[in-house]
């Protein structure tokens, strides 16, 4: 199976668990769906956050994804931890959060303390509205390396 292909089985899975669906989508579900994903199309729309999702080499947004994977793409062989200021930057599920912003990027980061932290970003501040996201992120501090999810299926690994 080429990565391409898993991306995209691993986005039906993500989707499907945020509808409360099998196979089949109920109009309740599709409801449900269509609640979290419009706002993230919405800000896909966005020029700055499109450069950043279009950018494969390296990923820069690693797109639906749950709490749980952006984790573990910060943790190494063993549950170690990577090095502080290694980041994802994604989409997370609308039950990830307590507040409802949907459609906003989360950075997920090592911090200085060597433990895991999460941060919405706000795309809206004066800040954000630089030419280059990817730039802007680098300038944080805390976020100095571009972590990786892995995507093969529990099956392969």
């Amino acid at each position: 199976m080429q990565e391409a292909d898993r991306q995209v089985l691993s986005d039906f899975e993500v989707l499907r668990g945020i509808a409360g669906c099998g196979e089949d989508t109920g109009r309740d579900e599709f409801d449900r769906l269509w609640y979290w994903l419009f706002p993230v199309v919405v800000s896909l729309s966005k020029e700055k956050i499109k450069k950043l999702w279009d950018c494969t080499t390296p990923r820069w947004i690693e797109g639906l994804i749950t709490i749980e994977e952006a984790e573990n793409a910060l943790r190494s062989y063993r549950e170690l931890l990577k090095e502080p200021g290694t980041f994802v930057l994604d989409f997370l599920p609308p039950r990830s959060w307590r507040i409802r912003i949907f459609g906003s990027l989360v950075v997920t980061y090592i911090g200085s303390d060597n433990s895991i932290h999460h941060r919405l970003l706000s795309l809206d501040s004066s800040d954000a509205s630089a030419e280059n996201l990817q730039d802007l992120l680098l300038q944080e501090p805390e976020l100095s390396q571009l972590g990786r999810v892995d995507r093969l299926p529990t099956a392969i690994r």
